[in-house]
């Protein structure tokens, strides 16, 4: 064989698999065909955040007087904007390039495609082989049918981190992580957004607690983000300067752009699965094992091809401890439960393990107990007020089942709460732990402390 693996994808989980395999001195071939990091690097995870924390800044400016201190109305240069999210990009790029190469990782920047066992064919037409071959080819923005991302009113998220324009009205069809991210961005930039949702609520298909969703609606509806749930777009129409949007209830929305983000499907097409008979499922996912073998031997596939949320760091874990398999190591098995989440809306929202309703369909007795920012020093000089802390723990142990936390940083927060639950730590490793003052990790001390009745600076219920 020429390699001992043939990884196919370069995006979070194939460039730290085959980095990790490299390091456990197995020869490792990577084939990427576009930008090295994938959707999570150049078109998802880091110019999203990258542009969440620029235009944090204009809200902070925009309210500062409030402290005394005035800088007058943010002047937006989005060239400039676009131009220096696209530096941050690159530098991540240029990092990941670098790694692979003093790692002794074989690039070939070509299309791979399987062509039977252990072969993988090149665009150029040069096979190589593997004894082990592995699909981390990630995943694609999904249409719904009579909206096209050829129109050029509509938007797919790969088009609206470009920053061509800030729309004046912009309407954003679904109402899930990304849509919400972009909802958020796009607001704080000026344009008057209003998103379509049509489940019963946003975030539906993510498991909050009710308190963290209606928090976050109450949010952004003070923000002038209007939420339209339980509401289908029915049909288009284009005029002279904008598109007609019309609902299942009769509504009529003008927008200068629509911003379709309803969801991504996997790329597993144009793969030469059926080479060696893989049947992709109803949404497009590759079976896998709890090897994430799948129903080729020796193919295996990580990331957003496989069934589970689609996370940057889910694929990360999973490349690597594909690649520590590979090398003999004891194979580590992922709990999806386990794996935290993060969403950039205003305010943050960050979670790991159970929901209070999860728990409880999971059949555990559970104690519950919450945190208010407000009651946060820290928060409060931060104006950071919104949100709160909320720890699940099983009732008959008082260990850890799950942390959800919408505030200012729950996403930098939600770290302590994910190594707490993967431990099983109970309530008292967190209570009893002195954190310093005054920061937002308080919080996370306080809610324990809450959920076993000895609150100091909350009232025990």
């Amino acid at each position: 064989m020429d390699y001992d693996v043939i990884v196919i994808g370069s995006g979070p989980g194939g460039y730290v698999c085959a980095i990790r395999a490299a390091q456990l001195g197995l020869r490792t071939a990577l084939v990427e065909e576009k930008d090295l990091g994938g959707t999570c690097l150049n078109w998802g995870c880091i110019p999203t955040k990258a542009l969440y924390a620029a235009t944090k800044l204009i809200c902070q400016a925009r309210t500062s007087a409030e402290m005394g201190i005035s800088f007058g109305e943010p002047d937006i240069d989005l060239p400039r904007l676009a131009a220096w999210k696209s530096e941050v990009v690159d530098k991540l790029v240029g990092g990941i390039a670098t790694l692979l190469d003093k790692n002794g990782v074989i690039l070939f920047r070509e299309r791979g495609r399987l062509a039977g066992a252990n072969t993988v064919e090149l665009s150029s037409g040069e096979p190589i082989t593997a004894k082990r071959i592995v699909l981390a080819t990630g995943s694609t923005p999904t249409a719904i049918p009579g909206v096209s991302f050829g129109d050029p009113a509509v938007w797919s998220s790969d088009d609206a981190l470009a920053l061509t324009e800030i729309p004046k009205r912009l309407a954003v069809i679904g109402g899930g992580v990304i849509g919400l991210e972009l909802a958020t961005i796009y607001n704080r930039l000026g344009s008057r957004v209003t998103v379509i949702e049509l489940l019963p609520d946003i975030l539906s298909i993510v498991d909050l607690d009710r308190r963290i969703v209606a928090t976050l609606k109450r949010a952004l509806k003070a923000q002038g983000i209007e939420i339209l749930a339980n509401t289908a777009a029915e049909s288009f129409e284009a005029t002279s300067d904008s598109t007609v949007i019309r609902t299942n209830d009769s509504r009529e929305i003008d927008a200068d752009r629509v911003l379709l983000a309803v969801g991504r499907q996997p790329n597993t097409t144009d793969l030469g699965l059926e080479t060696v008979s893989i049947e992709p499922d109803s949404r497009g996912c590759l079976p896998v094992d709890a090897s994430l073998e799948t129903t080729a031997r020796g193919i295996f596939a990580i990331g957003d091809i496989i069934p589970g949320p689609m996370l940057a760091h889910k694929a990360s874990a999973e490349g690597i401890a594909l690649a520590e398999s590979f090398a003999g190591h004891e194979a580590k098995r992922l709990d999806p439960t386990l794996i935290p989440q993060a969403i950039f809306t205003e305010p943050e929202i960050a979670s790991v393990g159970r929901s209070e309703s999860a728990a409880k369909e999971a059949g555990h007795e559970i104690l519950v107990g919450r945190f208010p920012f407000a009651a946060l020093g820290k928060a409060l000089g931060m104006r950071e007020p919104e949100g709160f802390f909320q720890v699940v723990a099983d009732a008959s142990d008082h260990c850890l089942l799950g942390v959800q936390i919408i505030g200012a940083e729950a996403s930098d927060l939600i770290s302590e709460a994910a190594v707490a639950v993967q431990a099983r730590l109970p309530l008292e490793a967190i209570a009893d732990a002195v954190h310093p003052h005054p920061t937002l990790p308080e919080g996370m001390k306080e809610a324990a402390e809450h959920t076993l009745g000895r609150a100091i600076h909350t009232i025990n219920r």
